[in-house]
């Protein structure tokens, strides 16, 4: 049975690691970017096999990355709840389509105030280096912060999304 919520503390074992990944912000986009399972990124490529340890990947053919730089998502209902979801399919005719999982991974966290990750009924605290994942069709949310809050979302799908195709 898989968990509810997988938290790994140190995903990066060695700093330098940690800081070649900080190097990249830039490189994924507020809107999101989309990576074919035959040629991740790198680092991103390193969440999503730890992530195969908890959930089925073999129908995988690629997952979408995207930066949260001080920012909360963007909330579809009350309070800033959400779900990780296609969004173009929900925009178009609401239907709800899920991710195999989701990957929460805080890439920098400095002098935070609030900004807890709340999973349904779990608050999660931020913290340099830490991974979170949680399975579909999980409603959450992220408090509202002060400081440094700088996290890269992950979601893979078994089939590309159409607003990246």
């Amino acid at each position: 049975m898989t968990p509810d919520i997988i938290i790994i503390d140190n995903f990066f074992e060695d700093n330098e690691s940690l800081e070649k990944f900080k190097d990249k912000l830039e490189d994924f986009p507020p809107e999101g970017r989309w990576y074919d399972m035959d040629r991740p990124e790198t680092y991103t490529g390193f969440i999503i096999r730890m992530a195969s340890k908890y959930y089925n990947m073999d129908r995988v053919v690629g997952y979408e990355a995207w930066i949260h730089n001080n920012t909360r998502p963007i909330a579809d209902y009350e309070g800033g709840w959400h779900f990780d979801k296609d969004e173009y399919r929900y925009n178009v005719n609401k239907v709800l389509r899920f991710p195999i999982c989701s990957c929460v991974f805080y890439l920098e966290v400095q002098n935070l105030e609030g900004g807890k990750l709340v999973v349904e009924d779990v608050e999660i605290l931020p913290k340099t280096n830490r991974l979170v994942i949680f399975g579909p069709a999980k409603r959450h949310y992220v408090e509202e912060f002060t400081g440094l809050r700088h996290s890269i979302n992950i979601n893979p799908w078994t089939r590309k999304l159409e607003e990246y195709a």
